[in-house]
């Protein structure tokens, strides 16, 4: 769905409108951003500007924190409002769904585990790729965060899926390659949404022509 967000408080004002997941929330006009805790802890909804690096443009990003923390969804979007990604995030860690964008178009998703910082090691429950039989893997938690679950990657132009992994603790269990779409899929696809049973038009037999027809 189609959002507009509108950038203020430290920052001049910037109208920005970019397509985001329907639980996207990004702060009103006049909702007070990057405010601190008692503590002096990054507390609620903040929105930042990073500048071009290494080569990569300068992006935007929103989301919230918890006294200190990053929490829940952020979203980072370029000047011109393009889409970049959505990560989950627990205890500022990487935790939950991901999802990478090229010019506003997704083109990858996956899964990441966030791992308890107040422990030395924390316990991941995993899958074996055979037997699915569920066990237990104990990895240390200075590691910040591992891929685990599954991660695809798209055609950001069709949509196709051009591949799809499975991770378990940052461990890749499972690969499967779908090939480039056909060349002309797009085509195929908007050649049959035209046809008339797709219209919900009933289709006649041409005059003169001894047609049977199936019905849809």
């Amino acid at each position: 769905m189609r959002r507009t967000i509108f950038f203020g408080g430290l920052f001049s004002l910037q109208l920005l409108t970019v397509s985001l997941d329907a639980q996207t929330r990004p702060p009103e006009r006049d909702e007070k951003v990057n405010l601190y805790d008692e503590q002096g802890k990054k507390h609620g909804t903040w929105v930042t500007s990073t500048g071009p690096q290494k080569g990569e443009p300068a992006f935007s990003e929103f989301g919230r924190f918890e006294h200190g923390k990053k929490l829940g969804p952020w979203y980072k979007i370029t000047r011109e409002g393009e889409l970049i990604a959505i990560e989950h995030f627990k205890n500022d860690l990487l935790d939950g769904e991901v999802k990478y964008y090229d010019r506003g178009k997704l083109y990858c998703s996956g899964h990441y585990h966030g791992l308890n910082p107040v422990q030395e090691f924390d316990t991941i429950v995993v899958i074996h790729p055979e037997t699915y039989l569920e066990s237990y893997r104990v990895v240390a938690s200075d590691k910040g965060t591992v891929k685990h679950g599954t991660w695809k990657y798209f055609d950001p132009a069709t949509g196709h899926t051009l591949r799809e992994e499975e991770y378990q603790v940052d461990e890749l269990v499972f690969r499967k390659d779908f090939g480039p779409a056909p060349a002309d899929s797009a085509f195929i696809k908007k050649r049959e949404m035209s046809l008339p049973h797709k219209k919900g038009k009933k289709a006649a037999a041409p005059p003169g022509k001894a047609v049977s027809y199936t019905k849809y």
